[in-house]
């Protein structure tokens, strides 16, 4: 029985009224774009050998993920008049990168970025292309100017979960766009005769704070004299992403209920981050600081090459400089796109800071938002072991949820002498050949010689249905839109491709479809054939842990799905991911990974 009469003084943080000030303040202006705007119903006119829709989705530019063809010539074309062109995906949006080639080679110097809403038809392949071309005039002054670059946020829908927000955040980190420069495209307002006063829940304020008249506001950006608004500091929201993410339906599928989170042990821990981002809005506020010494916790900002990391460290750990500490490197976002994004990593990860501020492990926090960029970390954990000697260099973790948890793993398979394990969050148990740590059968191969010890935890209820694997998915709010690995077919497969890259033995169609009448619980729940499991009671939860053994009879491949749970990572799947990583250790001379508990 869920008691939902447990309290707690925290509760408070989870009331939406308490945020109102918080969240971006154009998001009313962004919803009146999305539902005000109408979908171009025709075709693309130049379609890759004649092929629409789903036949579309056969051809070698097609990308699964951003459900998008990118003709080659035409990206070609823009490359070749100075224009990088990206196509990226996130939370059910889709956006458009055009930006000077040059800049990409010199983060150090910020160019201004133009925001554009576009209503198009997502779910035709070529909608990115369309975009393209419906804008030419856009891409044409980048181009001609190269001194401007433009963000293509795009949708069928309007953006009720301000997504836009994860999106510029994202994007101010993989170019170099100036966050003290962000204008946005108001044409679509202009054109409709509609005046900017009057859209609803939209008020305009100035660099003082003071309320004034948008109208009046409105520019015209660029050679091609685009209708702008300036929107510098004004785009971010400055709520709590724990929050958003465990109270919004966008996270999690229809069998999820947020009143049993609410009224739990998890709510209430969850809720002890969520006010740090209630509180402070820097990570260089003095009293922000003076929380974590409170707490036994050095924290400090550290930049590289132009980018932000963070440090955490126990106070206590230069008082014996001969105990080695190890570290546990968190892939979450603290750069400077958005000033509340380091707070809301420290909130996110709140059970890894308590963890430190016990004097269990350090803390590395950053990530960029590719592969490549993310190479920077290496550099990073040198000037950190420079800073503190005492960092135990063969127990250096990783760790990130979503599609960071993918980038750490990416990061760690890239650097399988330099990490001792992994724990990712909200990721598909299967891979697949796609995505940011694309999997092929040959790759899989290569990889299963790292011995790489990694441990999985997933929301049950995820948006995504990950579990059980052993049928096809259910449960989606939206059928609309694919999720990766949803068939029953897919899933197995993925699965496959998992235990063969770290180096466990395959299983059966049979075997897998078999979990459903197994006598363990975590093997139904899960739908994975496993060689140990247990179900566990943490913070208000049952949690299904599945471990595979690998050839060499060692448990380096754990599965866990937290009942109940979307997608956000929770307090007691920290603590768990905790027990298993600081099981690791790297001999830093044979590369060989040690059992130390």
């Amino acid at each position: 029985m869920n008691n939902l009469y447990f309290d707690y003084p925290e509760r408070k943080y989870w009331d939406p009224d308490m945020w109102t000030d918080f969240i971006s303040p154009v998001f009313g202006l962004v919803k009146w774009i999305g539902s005000n705007t109408s979908i171009d119903p025709s075709p693309y006119p130049s379609p890759v050998n004649g092929l629409y829709g789903a036949d579309a989705k056969a051809l070698d530019c097609y990308d699964l993920k951003t459900n998008a063809v990118s003709i080659p010539e035409i990206v070609r074309h823009w490359k070749d008049r100075g224009v990088y062109y990206e196509c990226r995906s996130q939370g059910g949006l889709y956006w458009l990168i055009m930006c000077p080639c040059r800049c990409l080679e010199d983060f150090g110097t910020k160019i201004p970025a133009l925001v554009v809403f576009h209503t198009t038809d997502v779910t035709d392949p070529y909608w990115a292309m369309k975009t393209l071309a419906h804008y030419e005039t856009y891409n044409d002054m980048v181009a001609r100017q190269q001194d401007k670059m433009i963000f293509y946020i795009c949708s069928d829908k309007p953006d009720t979960d301000r997504i836009y927000v994860n999106i510029l955040q994202e994007a101010f980190v993989f170019v170099p766009g100036d966050v003290n420069r962000v204008y946005m495209d108001v044409s679509a307002v202009c054109n409709a005769g509609v005046k900017l006063a009057s859209i609803p829940e939209f008020t305009y304020r100035d660099s003082e704070g003071n309320v004034t008249d948008p109208d009046a506001c409105i520019f015209k950006f660029g050679s091609a004299q685009i209708p702008a608004l300036d929107i510098t500091a004004r785009w971010e929201n400055k709520t709590s992403l724990t929050r958003d993410q465990v109270s919004m339906e966008t996270w999690s599928n229809i069998n999820y209920d947020f009143e049993r989170v609410l009224h739990s042990e998890t709510g209430r821990k969850m809720a002890e981050g969520i006010a740090l981002e209630y509180r402070f809005n820097k990570t260089t506020d003095p009293d922000f600081l003076q929380y974590w010494d409170n707490m036994g916790v050095k924290y400090e900002n550290h930049e590289t090459s132009f980018h932000r990391w963070k440090l955490a460290v126990p106070k206590s750990a230069c008082d014996d400089p001969d105990e080695k500490l190890p570290v546990i490197c968190i892939m979450q976002e603290v750069n400077h796109a958005n000033e509340h994004l380091a707070v809301t990593e420290a909130s996110y990860f709140y059970e890894y800071f308590r963890l430190c501020a016990q004097g269990a492990c350090m803390l590395i926090n950053f990530v960029l938002e590719d592969a490549e960029s993310n190479e920077l970390l290496v550099d990073i954990i040198k000037e950190a072991k420079e800073l503190y000697p005492m960092m135990d260099m063969a127990r250096i973790y990783i760790a990130g949820h979503s599609h960071n948890g993918h980038y750490s793993l990416a990061f760690a398979l890239r650097h399988p002498e330099l990490i001792a394990a992994v724990a990712t969050y909200g990721n598909p148990p299967g891979l697949a050949n796609m995505g940011i740590t694309p999997m092929s059968e040959e790759r899989a191969a290569k990889v299963a010689g790292f011995d790489m010890p990694v441990i999985n935890l997933v929301g049950m209820c995820e948006q995504g249905s990950y579990f059980p694997q052993n049928c096809d998915g259910t449960g989606y709010r939206s059928e609309k839109f694919a999720y990766r690995m949803s068939s029953f077919e897919e899933r197995y497969a993925g699965w496959q491709l998992r235990l063969k890259a770290f180096n466990c033995p395959p299983t059966t169609k049979e075997k897998m479809l078999a979990t459903k009448y197994s006598d363990e619980k975590a093997i139904r729940e899960l739908g994975l054939p496993g060689d140990r499991s247990r179900v566990l009671y943490m913070d208000g939860f049952e949690l299904y842990v599945v471990e595979i053994k690998n050839y060499e009879g060692n448990y380096h491949l754990c599965m866990v799905g937290m009942e109940n749970m979307p997608h956000n990572t929770t307090p007691a799947q920290q603590v768990l991911s905790w027990n298993f990583l600081r099981r690791f250790a790297r001999d830093r001379e044979t590369g060989k990974i040690i059992e130390i508990l």
